[in-house]
């Protein structure tokens, strides 16, 4: 079952549960909130370059103590990836945030995850061919590394 948090509960309230609501376990079917790959209502248009500030709900792709996540953006929904690298108490930086953005960040995103031993599931998705370019091998990604203090 996919988890969902919102960018409130990593980057400020860190001990915060996942977003969830009562009503989804009233359901004998998956319940996800608003967004994703299925709501055409919701998806990023490329239009400009995505940031977190833009971002309302992730899917928690992988998540460990110490403020390890990787996380790709729902709500809109967009090939935006945060990866949060941990922790640094009593450093000028405490937290290290990388984000991955456009055609082919999924690569980029799963060849650092393994840099950071950090195990990440692949699995087979149904893209629609307008969606194509974002899978394709072309190095049209965006990265960029955060500091926050």
């Amino acid at each position: 079952m996919p988890l969902f948090k919102t960018t409130l509960n990593i980057l400020k309230i860190v001990d915060s549960d996942e977003l969830h609501n009562r009503n989804w376990m009233d359901s004998d079917k998956l319940q996800l909130p608003p967004g994703g790959p299925d709501n055409p209502a919701y998806k990023w248009d490329y239009s400009r370059e995505m940031t977190i500030e833009d971002v309302d709900i992730w899917e928690i792709l992988y998540e460990a103590s110490d403020g390890i996540g990787i996380y790709v953006a729902w709500l809109p929904y967009a090939e935006f990836y945060m990866v949060c690298s941990g922790w640094y108490p009593n450093t000028i930086a405490d937290k290290i945030i990388e984000t991955h953005y456009g055609a082919n960040s999924q690569t980029t995103v799963y060849k650092r995850a393994k840099e950071l031993g950090i195990p990440l599931h692949v699995h087979q998705i149904w893209v629609d061919d307008k969606d194509m370019w974002l899978y394709n091998e072309q190095p049209k990604n965006k990265d960029t590394t955060i500091i926050l203090p």
